[in-house]
């Protein structure tokens, strides 16, 4: 009879533990990965198929940020990193990929690095937990970015938007600034009657961002073309969200899509609506939908 111990038993009844690749593994595939997209696309093709993502995925990111590291004075290639992470929802990265020298910039590329510090910087001070300090310091940075973009000439409308922003942040004294200029530009009866012309700049004004995002949803119905409705539905969106209504944007997006339920750009954009609202549910079967209308495209053109 064969006798044998319960530890060997026990050794050999044990599941063999799988083995994971080290750090530095993974990382010589990611890098063979990116070598291998270099060598199939022309870097200019490459960006472009990345770009058409709208994604701000990882991928993305990783290869913008390793191309700007053997080109660190290629500004588009800077501007495009920073809209990747905005993208992501990493306006401090965008920030910082922006930076403040812009000596090098056209002045196309000046005023589109101004932009991207400005949505940067508002998406910084939309965090509820950023400290006293840093609001202080960014808010500053904010409000002069603000008057740079107005200064560059701006109509009565984005003026409002500008003045609503600015009021949303806490800056009192640009939002009057904003206001008056505004107020300003529009036709002689309107400045008798103290409101702006246009009745979404006037529905900003008074700080009725539901009223301005209803009017946004009503001029869909009108609108021929799904390029027009887009534009309107994300307007009316971002409207309700910059009035600090995430919930009530999301929900009024799913209701008005009206003939863009299989929009591509539409689902993704309504996807992350549908995160930032804490919606993740309703956030995943759009971004299913979406996938799906990917795959579809993908095999027209393969067909």
């Amino acid at each position: 009879m064969r006798w044998s111990s319960s530890a060997h038993n026990n050794q050999k009844a044990a599941p063999r533990r799988e083995r994971f690749s080290t750090v530095y593994a993974v990382l010589g595939i990611f890098s063979a990965f990116l070598l291998l997209l270099a060598l199939l696309y022309p870097e200019e093709r490459l960006l472009d198929i990345l770009g058409r993502s709208h994604d701000g995925d990882a991928a993305t990111i990783r290869y913008l940020e390793a191309l700007l590291r053997v080109r660190p004075d290629d500004s588009q290639l800077r501007l495009r990193l920073a809209g990747a992470f905005l993208q992501a929802g990493l306006p401090r990265k965008a920030l910082a990929a922006v930076g403040d020298s812009q000596a090098n910039y056209s002045f196309v590329e000046q005023h589109k690095a101004l932009e991207l510090r400005y949505r940067a910087l508002k998406g910084l001070l939309a965090d509820p937990g950023l400290g006293e300090d840093a609001r202080r310091r960014y808010l500053s940075a904010f409000s002069a970015a603000i008057r740079q973009l107005v200064n560059g000439g701006s109509k009565e409308w984005q003026l409002r938007n500008y003045a609503a922003d600015a009021r949303q942040a806490g800056d009192l004294q640009t939002w009057r600034l904003l206001l008056r200029r505004a107020d300003a530009m529009a036709p002689p009866a309107q400045q008798f009657a103290g409101m702006p012309s246009d009745p979404f700049a006037a529905a900003l004004a008074r700080g009725d961002y539901r009223a301005a995002a209803a009017l946004c949803f009503l001029e869909m119905r009108q609108a021929i073309g799904n390029a027009r409705k887009r534009e309107l539905l994300f307007k009316g969106v971002r409207t309700l969200q910059s009035g600090n209504l995430p919930v009530e944007a999301f929900e009024a997006g799913e209701r008005h899509l009206d003939g863009l339920a299989d929009d591509r750009e539409t689902l993704v954009f309504l996807t992350r609506a549908g995160l930032a609202a804490g919606k993740p549910e309703r956030a995943q079967r759009l971004i299913r939908r979406a996938l799906k209308m990917t795959q579809k495209t993908a095999t027209k053109d393969l067909s």
